[in-house]
């Protein structure tokens, strides 16, 4: 039987699944179509009514594009929003040969070494 502490996690949990789905712009619908699931059952999920199996919150978390275990870590709204980001950059990249690869990784390194001179000058 469930208690009122093992209720507040699956709340908690049904939360973090739901602001990770409207960052990807996603329906219950489409995010339960590419977990294997059912809308209500995920929507039971969302609310923290329902008690969910390791397997579909794993199935759940790679439809999201996450490990498992990020839905159990902290993370506030600024990091969601930065890691959605971080996703969508993965995305447009990953079909890129190696030259173009190495491009990119040339490009962000020289844009982090002049962000970190212009904030040492900053800094002093």
């Amino acid at each position: 039987m469930l208690d009122s502490e093992d209720f507040e996690l699956l709340k908690k949990l049904g939360s973090t699944i739901r602001k990770y789905r409207k960052n990807l712009s996603l329906t219950i619908d489409e995010l339960a179509e590419m977990s294997g699931i059912s809308g209500k059952y995920l929507q039971g999920v969302e609310v923290g009514i329902r008690n969910i199996s390791v397997k579909n919150l794993a199935n759940i978390a790679y439809a999201l594009n996450i490990e498992t275990s990020d839905f159990f870590l902290e993370e506030n709204e600024d990091d969601i929003v930065k890691n959605k980001k971080i996703a969508e950059i993965c995305d447009m990249v990953k079909d890129f040969d190696d030259k173009k690869m190495d491009f990119i990784e040339n490009m962000i390194d020289g844009l982090y070494e002049f962000m970190v001179e212009e904030e040492n000058k900053k800094s002093k």
